[in-house]
């Protein structure tokens, strides 16, 4: 098949302008149709692929022929127009978290799963080779038995400077646990295992009933006993730190800055580990994996699929009811 593979987007805020980019530098994609609120930002970003511009996600859905969508807007709007999108029978990339409850995002896993579409979410860490150095790691057994894992973000500044938005700091869409938390979630989930409940405290601003979080802290106990501590800090003079650390009897393994595997054994210092692959860019990955599996050509495991954006979501909804209750809550399991 040597046809380009017909990209529509949905949403040009800085996300997805910077993942529309990465669709455009791939020679097997044509940016075929651009679509957002903002009609002077339509017009300014659909003309230089010379696609066609949209307000009217519908509308574009209905008049232009299109293989993926992307949908790229804020998560409040996910659940309506990813339906919208695979009721089209196009495949889509959403991104994340998933949706704004489990309930939607159940709904959309399953309309993806019934129309038979590909279905996949913007987690850029999957594929990393630091993230899959790291995951090699705790799983060759090197670190003995595992005993505790610890989850650390804090941002000096939130929202940080270049993520300016309406909704970001907000309480119903924002929030660092909600925004950066899949990212992390997903590879622990992927390298630790399923989370069984969750107990969390969330501190908001007293005076803004609208703010999302400024400080967070609370314990993922994994179905096989692990527990995972997790702390988060924001408007704090330092710099960003995120950083997952898995300590074992023998051995310790982590990531920091995001991605970076480091490790030691016995009480040595942590230092960095080689990766065993060159680093890419992961807008490159990402859209590499698509157009293959659109053309059935990739694995599954290419993508993070809806399946995995529901078990995120789990966890997501049960931070949040226990933030609210006080007591631990249990992960609905997907």
């Amino acid at each position: 098949m040597t046809n380009s593979v017909r990209v529509g987007v949905i949403g040009l805020g800085a996300i997805g302008l910077n993942l529309l980019r990465a669709f455009a530098a791939n020679a097997e994609v044509q940016v075929t149709a651009v679509c957002d609120v903002d009609a002077a930002l339509v017009e300014t970003t659909a003309r230089p692929f010379a696609a066609s511009a949209w307000t009217d996600h519908r509308r574009m859905l209905d008049e232009v022929d299109l293989d993926l969508v992307y949908v790229a807007v804020p998560p409040r709007h996910h659940h309506a127009i990813a339906l919208d999108v695979i009721a089209a029978g196009r495949h889509i990339l959403c991104e994340k978290p998933l949706a704004l409850t489990l309930s939607e995002a159940q709904d959309m896993q399953r309309a993806a799963q019934e129309m038979g579409v590909v279905h996949a979410l913007n987690l850029p860490l999957h594929g990393d080779s630091g993230i899959e150095t790291f995951h090699r790691l705790v799983q060759n057994g090197g670190l003995g038995a595992l005993r505790r894992a610890e989850l650390n973000l804090v941002f000096p500044q939130w929202p940080r400077g270049w993520q300016q938005n309406p909704w970001i700091g907000g309480r119903e869409q924002g929030g660092p646990i909600r925004e950066v938390g899949p990212h992390l979630l997903h590879v622990i989930l992927s390298t630790l295992g399923p989370v069984a409940r969750v107990w969390a405290h969330t501190e908001y601003p007293a005076n803004d009933p609208d703010a999302c979080e400024m400080a967070a802290l609370g314990t993922l106990e994994l179905a096989n006993g692990l527990l995972v501590v997790v702390s988060c800090l924001t408007n704090v003079p330092r710099p960003e730190q995120v950083s997952l650390t898995v300590y074992g009897s023998t051995g310790t393994a982590g990531l920091v800055n995001w991605a970076t595997p480091v490790a030691a054994l016995g009480q040595a210092p942590l230092e960095s580990v080689p990766v065993e692959r060159a680093q890419e860019a992961a807008g490159t990955r990402l859209v590499r994996a698509l157009v293959e599996r659109v053309r059935g050509t990739a694995s599954e495991s290419d993508l993070v699929d809806f399946t995995m954006g529901v078990r995120i979501q789990a966890v997501l909804e049960a931070w949040e009811g226990s933030s609210f209750a006080g007591t631990w809550v249990d992960v609905v399991q997907a």
